[in-house]
């Protein structure tokens, strides 16, 4: 009886020793918040940057993701530019889970070949599409994850109002011709093939019920035609944000 009440002695004692001598882990975030609640500068975001270099790898991650994520969205505050995510996804990818490995690696490939400049489409409609549907099937993968889900839910957006306005230097509907677009049509009509369950499938099949009404024919300076095809592309993004994450 005593050997063993003194083994059970031993054990707790090794267990606390052990206990105290790691890391507060939600001490550590606490602190990190801590500076991350400063007005960004470049001061506190290399604060920021040094303390969870410094401890990243004592954490657990259950922590780590989401303090990768609130430094990215406290830096951006700062400097829309401020973040090469190519660097970014490299330098943190032994520390955040597979979902924030996917999504830096998404906004690395944006980054790199964006879809948009000087609001000129610089991707294909073919490619447009495809990397619609790509963030889609991330959204379906981790939704239930809220921090990552939001920030692809607003690239999600970002695509889908491009599939169906176009851009200002890149317009659905050719600005002489009143035409829509024939290669936006075909480029649409076969990915709807391809993925008819698709979110955006479903969106771009409301989109040509809309196009067959008008004919496929529509003049930006005509008020009433062209208000009621932004109403209708406005009403396509939001409810296609809102399926793709059933």
């Amino acid at each position: 009886m005593k050997r063993s009440l003194a083994i059970i002695l031993i054990f707790l004692l090794v267990m606390g020793a052990l206990t105290g001598c790691g890391p507060n882990q939600e001490k550590i975030q606490k602190d990190f918040i801590a500076i991350l609640d400063k007005p960004a500068s470049e001061e506190s975001i290399k604060e920021a940057t040094e303390y969870l270099d410094k401890y990243l790898s004592k954490m657990d991650e259950k922590y780590t993701s989401d303090m990768v994520l609130h430094l990215e969205h406290y830096i951006l505050e700062f400097n829309q530019d401020g973040i090469n995510y190519k660097e970014w996804a490299k330098h943190y990818d032994k520390y955040i889970a597979a979902s924030s490995k996917e999504l830096y690696q998404i906004k690395a490939k944006e980054q790199k070949s964006p879809m948009a400049e000087d609001t000129v489409l610089q991707i294909s409609w073919e490619e447009l599409v495809q990397r619609t549907y790509d963030i889609e099937q991330f959204i379906q993968k981790y939704k239930d994850q809220t921090l990552i889900s939001e920030d692809a839910a607003w690239i999600y957006g970002n695509y889908m109002n491009a599939l169906v306005m176009g851009t200002n230097g890149t317009p659905i509907f050719d600005y002489k011709t009143n035409a829509f677009s024939e290669e936006a049509k075909t480029v649409y009509a076969s990915f709807i093939n391809k993925y008819p369950d698709s979110a955006t499938a479903w969106a771009l099949t409301e989109y040509f019920t809309y196009l067959d009404s008008i004919q496929y024919t529509m003049d930006y300076k005509d008020k009433i035609s062209s208000k009621l095809f932004f109403d209708t592309c406005d009403w396509l993004v939001s409810e296609s944000g809102k399926r793709v994450f059933q």
